[in-house]
């Protein structure tokens, strides 16, 4: 898709890489006339959102459900990497950080690494670049609150030199998230556990953040899973929420839609990594699972 002068103006008019939660909108966004015989593009809805979500390929949706699992507060997808000066990242989302209140730019990273910065062809302005995922932790999980990650496929990283753009790139994402003041990770999705990835997709709860609150303060489903817990990793799990439903006075289908939830919040300890059946027991795990992952995936230092 050729990008003119209007269309850059148009799309930071209509706030392309600003906001949060349901009000972020990414600066790459998917359309009818943007397609790739590369990768899976998708637009998809997400947990605890009403926006949807622009993937640009199959590995950055399996890793942005990974991170709402792991209990992000915010996933902004295709962060665009300003090439201009503007307000740091923390400072729009009122969070305290390191690095001032002004961030230099893209053109000034990419001139002190000594690294070239392209510009849109027919124009004389340099490329919006893009980092994968710009996510904002909890307080008590990750002090920094900001983490930066670039989602590649480890198999470009092995074919590629290091004189190659693809690890060019690599670094004008960390460098403009160590300008910023938060740390940044590569990630490769192929190396997360497929299983885990699978049943991610199969439990997440599509609906907005306030109406799964909502549900989740309710007396009923309170008392579904005080129910279940005894019981879970006992018997059979369909047998275990058909009974723990009729006590709370749900239907069948109710129980097992707050089945989904539970295990999904892990109100419900159950290791995903392992498949998972409704007529088996379920298996526990997943609490240290997901523990380990956020340290592997929020625990860096800036």
């Amino acid at each position: 898709m050729r990008v003119t002068f209007k269309k850059l103006v148009s799309w930071i008019e209509e706030g392309r890489g600003l906001g949060a939660g349901d009000d972020y909108k990414p600066w790459e966004q998917i359309t009818r006339n943007r397609s790739s015989p590369y990768s899976n593009q998708n637009v998809i809805p997400v947990p605890h959102l009403t926006r949807l979500a622009h993937f640009l390929s199959r590995g950055e949706r399996e890793f942005g459900l990974l991170l709402w699992w792991l209990g992000a507060e915010d996933v902004r997808e295709q962060y665009p990497l300003w090439p201009w000066p503007h307000t740091q990242p923390l400072k729009l989302l009122g969070i305290h950080g390191a690095g001032g209140d002004k961030h230099p730019g893209m053109v000034e990273v990419a001139r002190e690494a000594g690294i070239k910065l392209g510009k849109y062809p027919g124009l004389n302005v340099p490329y919006v670049l893009t980092l994968d995922f710009v996510v904002t932790v909890p307080q008590e999980v990750a002090p920094h609150r900001l983490i930066g990650f670039s989602c590649k496929p480890k198999a470009l990283f092995r074919a590629a030199k290091e004189t190659d753009r693809l690890w060019e790139r690599l670094q004008l994402d960390r460098l403009y998230c160590v300008a910023a003041g938060f740390p940044h990770q590569l990630v490769h999705p192929e190396q997360i556990c497929q299983t885990l990835l699978v049943q991610l997709h199969w439990l997440a709860p599509i609906m907005p953040k306030n109406q799964l609150d909502a549900y989740l303060e309710t007396n009923a489903y309170k008392s579904y899973v005080a129910e279940m817990k005894p019981v879970a990793h006992e018997v059979r799990a369909s047998v275990a929420s058909r009974s723990a439903a009729k006590l709370v006075g749900w239907s069948e289908e109710e129980g097992l839609q707050a089945l989904q939830i539970a295990i999904w919040r892990q109100d419900l300890d159950v290791d995903l990594s392992q498949p998972l059946s409704m007529a088996r027991a379920l298996r526990s795990g997943g609490r240290s699972l997901r523990r380990r992952l956020r340290e592997c995936y929020f625990g860096v230092e800036p």
